[in-house]
């Protein structure tokens, strides 16, 4: 008891040893002791040793072509038909033509297997849906073996032609051709008549010709 009083004693001497008098208000003397009290640096040494950094807020990731309801349909004079061909479970585009009308034309809405989507970064413009003759009521393809009694399916050999009239938007940066049933996308050029890549004219191995004039045929060559 005595040793901790002497080391109390002690520390007090210590401390007026260190102060000093000051005038805190005119008229009164004070002696002022210079202490430190819960002093600290303030960057988060305070915190518990198993406390990590902070979470990153993380973004949801953008919606899947075909995942996301059909927006307000658009209405537009300038439209573009797209005549598609379905071959051997392929879908591909014959030809792309522009067309005018009087008046704006309304995207109609309908049920289909497939659809042209029209998006600019995460947000869907527009979305035509339509269906192939001779496949429009077959089911979905199962993988492996069909069943012995399985009625007989048109859809891997049809051909079948459609054409659809989609909205010439002048937002949208990307066309999107979605199959439904077997989940596959397909990018395809927005507007449809934009002038091609320069790297699509350089020649290629597979093509070395490329990007050349075709040499004269020998009913033109002179003697």
């Amino acid at each position: 008891m005595t040793l901790v009083r002497a080391s109390f004693v002690l520390s007090l001497v210590v401390a007026c040893a260190s102060g000093h008098y000051a005038t805190v208000d005119p008229g009164h003397a004070a002696f002022v002791i210079p202490h430190h009290i819960a002093e600290g640096k303030g960057e988060g040494e305070d915190l518990p040793a198993d406390a990590g950094p902070p979470q990153e807020q993380q973004l949801p990731a953008p919606p899947l072509p075909g995942s996301v309801p059909d927006p307000a349909p658009l209405a537009l004079r300038e439209q573009w038909q797209y005549a598609l061909l379905y071959q051997g479970g392929e879908v591909t585009v014959e030809h792309v033509e522009k067309r005018t009308s009087p008046k704006p034309v309304t995207t109609l809405r309908h049920m289909g297997r497939f659809a042209l989507e029209l998006w600019i970064g995460h947000e869907l413009v527009d979305r035509v849906r339509f269906d192939f003759p001779l496949i429009a009521a077959e089911e979905t393809p199962a993988t492996g073996r069909r069943p012995l009694h399985d009625a007989p399916s048109l859809g891997p050999h049809a051909i079948a032609r459609i054409s659809v009239l989609l909205p010439a938007s002048p937002r949208a940066t990307r066309l999107v051709l979605v199959d439904r049933a077997s989940g596959k996308l397909q990018d395809l050029p927005w507007p449809p008549d934009r002038e091609p890549s320069v790297a699509a004219s350089v020649a290629s191995p597979a093509n070395p010709a490329a990007g050349t004039s075709p040499p004269p045929s020998p009913s033109s060559a002179k003697p």
